[in-house]
Parts: structure tokens; sequence; C-alpha cells
């Protein structure tokens, strides 16, 4: 199970060599405390990490103290596809998870332009399912700083080589949809 029941579970993606989306997961005993250890890398003025926006050195920095986290990451990765055919395949697998995991709460980086086909897409997932206590919301990166070790994932799987070594230990899962 890539999910566990009650999680609290941030997603995020990247479109740069394939399409990755990337879910946070964490437990609501571990999120107050992941989250305060997150704003603490802030730099002063900055409101989020955005990892495209980092040097490599901070990046190992960052990286290091989210291997620190309490947290179980699962990447979803869709190669040789357009986005508008991998963004589904890998955001409906995730929600059918989240789904039948019991995950309480999933969180998805606000994407204005995605965000109706979102919405219908998770509600066609669930209709599916019969029932599910699972909410979902659309909401800034700067809101939820696990959004930001989803978006850390992602630039790291997209950039390949040693950077994905680097998060290995908080990848539990990952997931091909071809």
């Amino acid at each position: 199970m890539i999910f566990r029941p009650a999680d609290r579970v941030y997603v995020d993606e990247s479109k740069a060599r394939g399409y990755y989306v990337v879910a946070t997961a964490t437990s609501i005993g571990n999120l107050r405390v992941s989250e305060k250890a997150l704003r603490e890398l802030l730099k002063p003025g900055q409101r989020r990490i955005h990892f495209k926006s980092e040097s490599d050195s901070r990046r190992r920095q960052i990286l290091s103290s989210m291997c620190a986290l309490d947290v179980r990451v699962s990447v979803w990765i869709v190669k040789r596809r357009p986005d508008k055919e991998a963004r589904p395949l890998s955001l409906g697998s995730l929600v059918a998870e989240a789904v039948k995991s019991g995950a309480a709460l999933l969180v998805i980086e606000r994407d204005e332009s995605l965000e109706r086909a979102d919405r219908r897409l998770i509600a066609e997932v669930i209709r599916r399912a019969g029932t599910s206590e699972l909410q979902y919301r659309h909401v800034a990166p700067h809101e939820h700083p696990l959004l930001w070790v989803s978006d850390a994932v992602a630039w790291c799987y997209s950039n390949g080589g040693d950077w994905i070594r680097r998060v290995d230990a908080i990848v539990d899962a990952r997931v091909f949809r071809l």
C-alpha cells in the first residue's frame, strides 16, 4: 500500500524530460513537526522553496533536511506521452491509491489551467470507488510546506542521476505508467 489510512498527501509535478507526479504522505501526528522543519529552511523574504530556483549547494542542503523528515514519497512516472494523457494517467492512479488506502486529505499544488480537469478526474475516481472519506483541495505552494518536498523530488527525478539517489531515503514507491 502506497498510502496509509488517514494520511495527508501533498501533490506536485514536473513536466521536464517525462511527466512526474509526486505525492508526499505523512500522518497528522507528524505534520506540524515536518512543516516547522521545512519553514526553517526558508531564507529571509522567501515564501516557499521552489527547487528549480535554488543553487545546487542549497539543493543538497535542503534535500538532506527533507530526508530527515518522517514522510513517505511516491513518484508516478509517465514517459513518451503528451501532458494531456500523462497527467490523468498518473493523477488518476494516485487518487485511486489514496481512496483505496483511506487517506484523509489530498492537497494539490494549484495550477488554475488544470484545476477543473483535476476536479472532474478526482470526482470520477471517487465515484467509481463507491465511497470515500477523501477530501481534496488545490492550494498555492506557500500554504503547505510539504508541497515543497513533492516539488523537490519531482525536480530530482526529472534531472536524474545523483539527484535521484539523494532522495532515495524518502521515496517508498515508483509507479510507471507507459
